[in-house]
């Protein structure tokens, strides 16, 4: 009697399926399953193995048997007074490198825009330095502001600016200038790029009107270029931002962080405590305040043009 229940049962079992919507979620997540597995071993596992690392005594001297130090590598940082001058080091060079590009880019892209002669090679002209490596760009700017040989120096000096040869990379106050000049020269063209897609994507028949209406060219761009502008410099300001917040080529083959950490930004800070310092601890305590201040920046400027566009 069991074997007949149970044939029975087996008989008025209903076999498992998968609903048509639950087949396409489920291949759908297959098919998503290797990204996920190569963004987890290429960018979160080293994450968080930097910010295990941050609470870490990891030296050279301990790096076979690291341990456990709580917050005292962030304590040092803070007491000594290092990372408020890395962190006013890395926002004085992106803003002025930020500042640089929007400036020199919009107004390039605006004359750009334009019919004037040979339009098309100087737009590719404006767009080389943007295919030359950052390294190379080092050594160019590294020969160009040379003391004895320089023609930066050169140049200033037949105008009658200065009277002598000047130091740029090695100077306290003019260390900075001469990374900001460097990297600002080698990012600018993407500014312009993008300037100059957004302005072409502008009506024409918006400006010609507000020309027959008698507005000029300042009052044209104010009124109507800019406002339709906001959304193409809102993302390329802040992927500038966040590209000058990671600079590390430009600034470690010109100044190298010097001289005395006037140029020191958190990505020189970062590898001079893990890889010349070995004191990889208080180097991943770095990396991790500054991937949490530039998340919140983040976070909060897309929050700010998201209300501003609202608004609008």
């Amino acid at each position: 009697m069991s074997r007949s229940a149970d044939a029975q049962g087996k008989s008025t079992a209903q076999p498992f399926h998968l609903s048509r919507k639950r087949q396409d979620n489920l291949f759908a997540a297959m098919l998503i399953l290797p990204a996920f597995v190569i963004l987890a071993i290429v960018i979160f596992a080293p994450i968080a193995r930097g910010v295990w690392m941050s609470f870490m005594d990891y030296t050279l001297a301990t790096r076979n048997n690291p341990t456990w130090n709580n917050f005292e590598n962030y304590r040092k940082l803070f007491e000594s007074g290092e990372i408020f001058v890395y962190f006013r080091n890395t926002i004085v060079f992106v803003t002025a490198v930020v500042g640089l590009e929007v400036l020199v880019g919009m107004t390039i892209a605006l004359l750009l825009n334009t019919r004037i002669v040979a339009r098309n090679v100087f737009r590719a002209l404006f767009f080389l330095p943007w295919t030359i490596p950052s390294v190379v760009v080092a050594l160019l700017f590294g020969w160009m502001l040379q003391p004895q040989y320089g023609v930066l120096n050169y140049l200033l000096m037949q105008i009658g600016v200065i009277d002598g040869p000047l130091v740029w990379t090695q100077h306290p106050r003019l260390a900075m200038v001469s990374i900001v000049m460097a990297a600002a020269w080698r990012l600018t063209p993407m500014m312009i790029v993008m300037f100059l897609a957004g302005l072409q994507s502008i009506p024409a028949e918006l400006v010609e009107a507000a020309h027959i209406d008698g507005a000029n060219d300042l009052q044209v761009f104010r009124r109507i270029m800019l406002p339709l502008l906001t959304p193409v410099i809102a993302t390329t300001v802040l992927i500038s931002i966040i590209n000058n917040f990671q600079q590390f080529t430009i600034i470690y083959n010109l100044t190298a962080g010097g001289p005395i950490n006037k140029s020191t930004t958190l990505s020189i800070a970062t590898y001079t405590k893990a890889f010349t310092q070995f004191d990889m601890g208080a180097g991943s305590a770095i990396g991790v305040l500054w991937l949490v201040a530039l998340a919140f920046f983040t976070l909060f400027y897309n929050r700010y043009f998201e209300q501003r566009n609202y608004a609008e």
